[in-house]
């Protein structure tokens, strides 16, 4: 029952949600600010990425050249400080896609030229999502500004966590096996992947018939 009661309130970006979220960051004005935000979205629906994994992120544990991220520690929100993942499965390197690649080399640029005009010290551009006041940025200011993001592009109310849901749904449409996927959210057994998120796409269903269709035919 508890399984059943969890999958109906799992919440995610169906896919003209996600294009129309898209379509609309696209259109907001170039501050940094807006190219913050909306770099945070897009690197947590690239990687599956808690919010307090992302949040934890240095650029040392980013290799720009190899493409991928270590994640080695998750933010503790009640101290804001960093602590070991919650599991020895949260330990994980995460291969990311070229255009994630890109998209963090140019915004790292940027920040970098950012706080160099507004004068923040040097050790908050360590921290990927930084403010240049803070190392780290508030759950609930983050929530906040999504929340707004969302009501002004005529979306339903989501939480930081759909970015990780919306990624375990595209890829598992797009063929992606339950043991890939465990090992990339950072589950400690696949049966906690499997509850959560089998139900998240239909056409594989139809796929299972037409897979039996073909084993009879080739007998």
């Amino acid at each position: 029952k508890k399984n059943i009661s969890q999958k109906k309130e799992l919440k995610y970006f169906e896919t003209n949600q996600l294009k129309q979220f898209k379509d609309y960051l696209d259109k907001l004005p170039n501050t940094f600010r807006n190219y913050y935000h909306k770099t945070l979205y897009d690197t947590l629906l690239a990687t599956g990425l808690r919010i307090g994994e992302a949040v934890a992120l240095e650029w040392s544990d980013i290799d720009l050249d190899n493409g991928y991220i270590d994640v080695n520690k998750t933010i503790v929100w009640s101290r804001m400080e960093t602590n070991s993942p919650k599991s020895m499965a949260g330990y994980r390197k995460i291969p990311i896609d070229r255009n994630t690649v890109l998209m963090l080399r140019l915004y790292k640029a940027r920040q970098h030229q950012c706080f160099i005009e507004h004068g923040y010290g040097g050790k908050m551009a360590e921290h990927v999502f930084s403010n240049g006041l803070h190392a780290y940025p508030s759950r609930e200011g983050l929530q906040k500004t999504l929340t707004k993001h969302l009501k002004l592009a005529v979306l339903p109310y989501l939480t930081l966590h759909a970015f990780r849901h919306t990624h375990a749904s595209l890829l598992l449409n797009a063929g992606i096996s339950y043991k890939e996927l465990q090992q990339r959210l950072g589950h400690s057994t696949l049966a906690m992947t499997m509850d959560t998120y089998s139900h998240l796409f239909d056409d594989t269903e139809k796929e299972v018939v037409n897979f039996f269709e073909k084993a009879m035919a080739n007998l």
